[in-house]
């Protein structure tokens, strides 16, 4: 009976040293090609904003598209990299930790490249259409908070607005990810202070 139940082994692959990393990998890897998929579904979506407005608009509309791919492109490739990094902390006696801080990390990353450059983006829109940046945003608008109005002084305060809140995640992320990596080398410290007293308490024993 025990070959038909699969917990067993899933208990055993995630004590296997490296697994969760390996794990963690394939997953950003996976997101990166569902990032590339839904910003294509995103394109169409904007192209048909886009070529509805005017001739004056179209450019804007161009700009933002090329901030977007920007954004996208920063996103993926993010992704890619720290899902090699994830990979090649396999052989630390503490993973988990290092691993927790390299995902905290991305998170921020990913969020900040994408914010930043969308946020310029739009902006941008909002020049030269005269129009809300919710107009080609949605359904972005949870992930981008939409700053200021249709004016121009509105997309200034978008770019800014946008450009401040990729910074602030960008710094807690990377904050937190070295508060875990402290707590990792704390733990490191401590084990190896546990078998310094381990070894010199067996050597004055005489065992």
């Amino acid at each position: 009976m025990e070959k038909y139940f699969f917990m067993r082994r899933v208990l055993e692959l995630l004590h296997q040293p490296g697994f969760l990393n390996r794990l963690a990998a394939i997953t950003l890897r996976a997101i990166a090609g569902f990032v590339v998929l839904l910003s294509l579904v995103t394109f169409f979506k904007v192209g048909k904003v886009i070529f509805g407005l005017p001739p004056s608009g179209i450019l804007g509309g161009v700009l933002f598209l090329i901030c977007y791919f920007l954004g996208i492109y920063a996103v993926v490739h993010t992704l890619i990299i720290r899902a090699r990094e994830a990979v090649k902390i396999v052989g630390f006696e503490f993973s988990t930790f290092p691993l927790v801080a390299i995902l905290i990390k991305t998170c921020g990353e990913v969020f900040a490249a994408f914010v930043s450059l969308a946020a310029v983006g739009g902006g941008i829109y909002v020049w030269f259409t005269g129009k809300s940046v919710a107009t080609i945003l949605d359904p972005l608008q949870r992930l981008i908070p939409v700053f200021g109005d249709a004016t121009f002084l509105g997309g200034i305060q978008f770019i800014l607005g946008g450009v401040l809140l990729a910074l602030v995640v960008l710094i807690v992320s990377y904050a937190l990810a070295e508060a875990v990596n402290l707590l990792s080398e704390a733990k490191r410290r401590l084990r190896e202070t546990e078998r310094v007293s381990e070894h010199s308490f067996k050597f004055r024993s005489g065992t």
